[in-house]
């Protein structure tokens, strides 16, 4: 899969710890000129929002598969929508979070929209790379479970961006890529099942005499051990 690729004719240095050498037709932007905060309140019968580190800003009551209590203050909650992109409590940890729903989430989250809603796709993968989000640990506020990202420092570092086509590629492969691997994860996992049953099985044969383990064939003889499970 990996094989397949090829590097840039050229790069540059970015300048950026994290980053190192981009390719040399790519700009560096500071997130500010890309991302505008979203601060809408004041809609309380949009449906919850989670903020998760595996799916992304879902419903609540999908993620947590269970009925959500009404709450008060809801008009205080903030107003998301499919694309923003979301600083949570965790994303220090995780990312930032990308939105596939339509809700109200916590106040105390940075909720972002692309200023061109063509770049989205590439952010979303570059926004939960591991580069990234080690870069994030610059940029945390508070101790423990109310560390927050400071976004107002963070707009100010930059982030590599290609043109147009290739991010939308880049996006394009690693969803492929992603496809493909989850497949061969299952396939994996079924094969490890079979494996594990199929060890089951030769210790079962082996420890009751089943199989006389010296030769890999049955015993001559055999007598019922008044056992009911052996």
């Amino acid at each position: 899969m990996i094989a397949n690729l090829h590097p840039y004719p050229a790069y540059k240095d970015s300048g950026i710890p994290w980053l190192g050498r981009i390719p040399a037709h790519w700009e560096l932007r500071r997130i500010k000129t890309l991302l505008r905060q979203r601060s809408e309140k004041g809609y309380p019968e949009e449906p919850l929002l989670a903020a998760t580190q595996t799916k992304g800003v879902v419903r609540k009551e999908n993620y947590e598969n269970r009925t959500v209590l009404a709450l008060k203050d809801l008009h205080l909650l903030k107003l998301v929508k499919v694309g923003d992109f979301v600083i949570s409590l965790r994303s220090f940890q995780g990312g930032l979070e990308y939105a596939r729903e339509q809700g109200i989430i916590s106040p105390a989250y940075t909720i972002l929209y692309p200023v061109d809603e063509g770049n989205h796709a590439y952010l979303a993968k570059l926004f939960k790379s591991k580069p990234f989000i080690e870069n994030l640990n610059l940029y945390v506020t508070g101790i423990r479970q109310g560390q927050n990202i400071d976004y107002v420092k963070l707009s100010r570092s930059s982030i590599p961006l290609p043109p147009l086509a290739e991010q939308r590629a880049i996006a394009r492969y690693l969803d492929w890529a992603d496809s493909r691997i989850r497949r061969l994860i299952r396939a994996r996992q079924r094969q490890i099942k079979l494996l594990e049953e199929y060890k089951q099985a030769l210790i079962h044969q082996a420890v009751t005499g089943q199989v006389d383990v010296r030769t890999g064939q049955p015993y001559p003889a055999y007598k019922d051990s008044g056992v009911e499970w052996l």
